[in-house]
């Protein structure tokens, strides 16, 4: 029998809008499907970060490196130049921005910090000279010299790092973890070798 003899006859009509039914059913299925997903996908935005010459992507729980690194240079530049006059102004900017694990632990470490600079009358500046991510990490080191400057006036020269991780909590950047040292960054690869000549002078003193 052929087929378009078949569509003419009742039962051909039949099993045509079955077909077409069916067919319907499925492309509805599927413009629910892609809907469902356009929904779910996270909106990508590139931004160019003023502290850095690369562009940068956000979306609503994850960045790039390079935004990051921005973020990272901003908080370090910050809290690296600190006078007896700015200090609660940072303490209230840098606020909103720590995560609920270590905001007590870095609110108390500041309010002690600002009361030894504005009783010791302390200036501290820092200049930055590189940038690090570590991927394996998730770590955002910034690299520098810092100077602090007391009442008499001489002023103090010391590398400095300032170790930042970093997440993305609705579009905003969260600290959630940040830690200060003299020297070079600690990467990982650096943790390691220390960690290795530590054993190693143990042994020996053994």
């Amino acid at each position: 029998m052929k087929y378009a003899d078949f569509f003419k006859t009742w039962e051909g009509s039949l099993a045509e809008n079955m077909i077409h039914r069916v067919t319907n059913a499925a492309l509805i299925l599927v413009v629910i499907l892609l809907l469902i997903m356009v929904m779910r996908e996270e909106k990508i935005i590139v931004l160019k970060p003023v502290t850095l010459g690369v562009d940068a992507w956000l979306t609503k729980s994850k960045s790039s490196e390079s935004y990051k690194e921005a973020w990272g240079l901003y908080f370090a530049l910050m809290t690296g130049n600190i006078t007896p006059h700015n200090v609660a102004f940072f303490k209230e900017r840098l606020k909103p921005m720590l995560s609920p694990q270590i905001y007590s632990e870095v609110i108390d470490a500041i309010g002690m910090q600002a009361k030894n600079i504005k009783d010791d009358r302390i200036t501290m500046r820092f200049e930055p000279r590189f940038v690090e991510y570590e991927a394996a990490t998730d770590k955002v080191f910034v690299y520098g010299f810092s100077y602090v400057k007391g009442a008499t006036g001489k002023e103090d020269r010391s590398e400095r790092t300032y170790e930042y991780r970093l997440i993305i909590d609705n579009y905003a950047p969260m600290i959630i973890d940040l830690n200060t040292y003299e020297g070079k960054p600690r990467s990982e690869q650096v943790l390691l070798q220390i960690e290795k000549q530590e054993q190693t002078q143990r042994n020996n003193n053994v």
